[in-house]
């Protein structure tokens, strides 16, 4: 693991302040830590430091990264092998508790955000692509072909144990995300991959992720390979293929949620089923796809095999507000007179309300 300081604030600055009894030391926290390869042991990243990813961060298995309610993480750019991204791995946790007052930010280094001293981001939904983005590999079952049961995600060193997910563990627990915003990320990071906004493969139903926010994405907003994680309080933004996408037998549910699709913008909800045995089905529920700014866009987009339940998702074009139509006998669409969503629940993002 390596932390590389920068110049603009040293890593101890000792004050020496002499007393009858003796001196005191004190610590100056620096102002920006570069963080780079493999946490060795359990971390605890805190809001009076801006953090920058440099290239591939990993938290191992047995290791826990806590990162602090209003803390800034900024990526530095490249691509391919040189992305820089953040990947939870199996067996790995992080502690990500951000407040509505207080969120968590992933961005670019490129973002000229500094919220202690009142400075909002002026980067727009058309940057996108200048970094990778967050995945989470859990242990959670997973639908591939061949019955195998674990595999590795596209774009991550096939040879590193660390790139692998998937399992029979559905109470696996990565750990919380809550208040979490990921902005402008997306790049190219492998043969057949872009990074999305979130990806969580394989992911457990003990892992809590609620309250999050993804903003201007090259890729998917959000993509779920498998696992049985249940998301809450999801609001995508102008992100350049998928809203959110569903993929090898995800069974979890995910609960209130708008997804705000772009001129270039791919389908609102894009769902896969299974690629073997399928381990049963997912729920998609109390949601909004606004296609206002993509008149053109497919709100949703489902193979022959996707498997689940749909219950208050509408689409708005900005002329008629309607339920959204699936097209698969093997979905089955409902509502029940809730409410619409009311993104008044997601003031504390970037887009507010």
């Amino acid at each position: 693991m390596t932390y590389l300081y920068s110049t603009k604030a040293s890593l101890f600055s000792l004050l020496l302040v002499f007393v009858l009894i003796g001196c005191e030391e004190t610590t100056k926290v620096p102002t920006e830590i570069i963080v780079s390869g493999t946490l060795m042991e359990d971390t605890h990243w805190k809001s009076k430091t801006m953090y920058i990813i440099d290239q591939l961060v990993t938290v191992p298995s047995g290791v826990t990264l806590t990162i602090d309610a209003g803390t800034i993480i900024k990526a530095n750019p490249g691509e391919a092998t040189t992305t820089s991204m953040l990947v939870i791995a199996k067996g790995g946790k992080i502690n990500a508790q951000g407040t509505a007052e207080n969120p968590i930010i992933f961005t670019s280094i490129n973002d000229d955000i500094d919220l202690k001293n009142g400075k909002e981001s002026s980067l727009s939904s058309s940057d996108v692509g200048l970094w990778g983005g967050v995945i989470i590999l859990g242990d959670a079952p997973v639908s591939l072909q061949n019955g195998d049961d674990e595999t590795f995600y596209t774009g991550l060193d096939p040879n590193a144990k660390a790139s692998y997910y998937g399992g029979d563990n559905s109470e696996d627990n990565s750990g919380i995300l809550e208040y979490v915003s990921i902005r402008h990320g997306g790049i190219f990071i492998g043969t057949g991959s872009e990074s999305n906004g979130l990806t969580l493969c394989g992911v457990g139903n003990k892992t809590k992720i609620n309250q999050i926010e993804i903003y201007a994405n090259q890729d998917d907003g959000i993509e779920i390979f498998g696992g049985t994680v249940n998301i809450s309080n999801l609001l995508v933004h102008a992100c350049q293929d998928d809203g959110i996408d569903f993929d090898e037998g995800y069974t979890g549910t995910v609960d209130h949620f708008i997804v705000e699709l772009g001129p270039d913008s791919g389908s609102g909800i894009e769902i896969y089923g299974g690629k073997g045995v399928s381990a049963g089905a997912f729920s998609l529920m109390n949601g909004l796809v606004d296609t206002k700014n993509a008149p053109n866009k497919t709100p949703l987009t489902v193979d022959e095999n996707a498997v689940g339940r749909i219950l208050n998702v509408n689409v708005d074009n900005g002329d008629v507000n309607e339920p959204l139509q699936s097209g698969s006998i093997q979905i089955n669409v409902e509502t029940n007179g809730a409410g619409q969503v009311d993104k008044l629940g997601f003031s504390w993002t970037k887009i507010k309300s």
